[in-house]
């Protein structure tokens, strides 16, 4: 799958040549769109795969179109970039026959600023920007299920309950680290039928007032102590609930770091979204590659 992931035919596939042309009419006055909707997705799929600028993309698809002698047309680099802010992005993802164990976490990418070595040696100046990127990602198909991108300075816990909301499946589970410890996505995980995996601050105490979607804290502070309080409890009490599946989402974090880079080329917010969404839906595709097919044997 490793050796896959780098073919040119696995994101410039014959499903995508066959839809490349838009075929839908918005009935608005004016020119109608030429390109589809797919054709601009799998050029800034390959765009951001293979780490090219506009107008290399352009360059790159016009010499496979003539190499592989097709007909179509190909877009141009300032096209690409004026409909990537417009860009529908599916997250395409595996279909789990269970109810999802889902984990939550969230990382900084960088806007602009300057490299580890320069900061290391006179500092960082104050053009430091970044952006904060929030995934939630199913813990059986290790692929992202939801994903949202932020300003540095939002808490992860006031974005989790909006990212539950957009998860149809059923849940079982929902875990994440310590900053989820808040009524607000106590209640989001109850409303989505899921169970808390989250520790509970180091000095929690219970919640007296009876709220429902509360008493797994309670039950979870309860439940530390009885395994001997302190880190040892805290440590014996995340390994009886499993609370280790939530280091997936957390090597997620890190392959989107080191196939795409820790850095956006976008200066748009809006296509800075759009790029986070098409790395997000690439590593899906990646990631499906190296899982094999399960099916169900007659008994």
């Amino acid at each position: 799958s490793l050796i896959n992931r780098g073919s040119i035919t696995f994101w410039f596939s014959n499903d995508v040549i066959d839809q490349w042309n838009s075929k839908k009419r918005s009935g608005k006055r004016g020119r109608p769109t030429f390109y589809s909707n797919e054709a601009i997705l799998c050029a800034l799929m390959i765009k951001y795969v293979y780490r090219l600028t506009y107008r290399a993309t352009q360059s790159y698809l016009e010499s496979l179109i003539q190499l592989m002698g097709l007909t179509i047309p190909c877009p141009d680099y300032s096209l690409i970039c004026r409909r990537a802010s417009k860009v529908q992005i599916p997250l395409p993802r595996l279909q789990s026959s269970e109810p999802l164990h889902v984990v939550f976490d969230s990382t900084g990418l960088k806007v602009y600023g300057e490299g580890e070595w320069k900061v290391r040696k006179h500092g960082y100046s104050k053009r430091r920007t970044w952006r904060k990127v929030h995934i939630s990602m199913c813990a059986q198909t290790q692929q992202i299920l939801v994903v949202a991108m932020t300003s540095n300075d939002v808490s992860d816990e006031s974005v989790m309950p909006d990212l539950l909301d957009q998860i149809t499946e059923p849940i079982a589970t929902v875990g994440g680290y310590g900053a989820y410890d808040v009524a607000e996505c106590y209640g989001a995980i109850f409303d989505a039928g899921g169970s808390p995996r989250i520790p509970p601050r180091r000095n929690a105490r219970k919640n007296t007032k009876g709220d429902i979607p509360i008493e797994p804290r309670n039950q979870a502070i309860a439940r530390i102590k009885e395994l001997g309080g302190g880190e040892e409890g805290r440590n014996a009490w995340k390994k009886e609930i499993g609370y280790h599946k939530r280091s997936l989402v957390e090597t997620a974090m890190y392959r989107i770091k080191t196939i795409f880079g820790d850095k956006l080329t976008s200066r748009k917010s809006e296509n800075q979204s759009t790029e986070v969404f098409i790395k997000c839906a690439a590593l899906n595709k990646m990631t499906a590659l190296g899982i094999p097919e399960s099916y169900q044997l007659a008994s």
